[in-house]
């Protein structure tokens, strides 16, 4: 047991004169035949630049994910938004073409309907029916109407 302490205390005095080698500065320097140098004391009689020897600190992992959870979901929002401006711009572009249709449909009627004293009319079950008077004055307004609806 004794051989077992005397190397124990021998480690233990050992390790204690060993200092950490995190805690010195290092210094780095080119001798005269151009090799590089490293060490804890520069050389006596030249110059020799301290190196920083600290590790960057660990990235924050949950941070970094966090961040980019939130910016795919911004361009995922982002998307969605453009998405939907498309859709609608298409949808407006549609009714646009819509309106012009029905204001020409109806300028095209009050022209027929104010060159024509006599109009024939197509009623909803197929028939033909000749317009009175009174009726095409009404089909004249109800173009009137629909001019100022669609066309302006």
């Amino acid at each position: 047991m004794r051989p077992f302490l005397l190397a124990s205390i021998a480690c233990l005095v050992f390790c204690l004169q060993i200092q950490p080698s995190h805690a010195d500065t290092f210094y780095k320097w080119v001798d005269d035949q151009g090799v590089t140098h490293y060490g804890t004391r520069p050389p006596e009689g030249s110059s020799a630049e301290s190196v920083n020897t600290h590790a960057q600190k660990p990235s924050n992992q949950e941070k970094a994910t966090k961040q980019l959870e939130e910016t795919k979901a911004e361009q995922a929002y982002q998307t969605k938004e453009e998405e939907e401006e498309e859709r609608f711009q298409k949808d407006l572009a549609a009714a646009k073409q819509e309106r012009k249709k029905q204001c020409e449909e109806a300028r095209q009627n009050k022209v027929q309907l104010t060159l024509k004293s006599r109009v024939k009319m197509k009623m909803e079950d197929g028939s033909v029916k000749m317009l009175s008077e009174e009726e095409r004055q009404k089909q004249i307004k109800q173009a009137d109407n629909a001019i100022k609806e669609f066309c302006l």
